[in-house]
């Protein structure tokens, strides 16, 4: 086994490589240096198998924390803001009638115009009314009077 281990190092090595090439989201990085490591303690021939394997794994794991870590201290992930938690309670003038059946209906909410439909399925807003903003669906805004 442990003359077919400098092959097996390389191939993960050209796998890991692939892979990063590919997916570019920084899938196996980790792996190639982690490989490398164990690909030279395979030639030399003083290191069994497990070693190299257990060497692979502390070295892969600990660039993931490390790259982690760096990750998350020099990018900054922010949410995307959207609004449509913004419009609820709210009120808003029914701009086409809103029928729950008919699957139709929109509102005006500070100038904008959203799809709308009925909170109760039986209630149908007829165009011009003011209505009240109780909740979202998707891209619709669910009214109430």
């Amino acid at each position: 086994m442990g003359e077919i281990m400098p092959y097996i190092w390389i191939g993960i090595i050209v796998f890991a490589s692939i892979l990063e090439l590919y997916t570019r989201a920084a899938a196996a990085f980790w792996f190639i240096p982690a490989a490398l490591v164990s690909f030279i303690l395979s030639l030399t021939g003083t290191v069994d198998v497990w070693t190299q394997v257990l060497v692979f794994f502390i070295i892969a794991l600990i660039l993931l924390i490390l790259s982690r870590t760096i990750f998350k201290k020099f990018i900054k992930f922010k949410a995307v803001s959207t609004n449509y938690n913004s419009v609820i309670g709210k009120t808003a003038i029914v701009t086409e009638e809103i029928n729950n059946f008919k699957n139709t209906g929109a509102v005006r909410i500070n100038g904008a115009t959203w799809t709308a439909k009925s909170e109760d399925d039986d209630i149908i807003y007829e165009s011009g009314l003011v209505v009240s903003i109780v909740g979202t669906d998707g891209v619709k805004a669910i009214c109430s009077r």
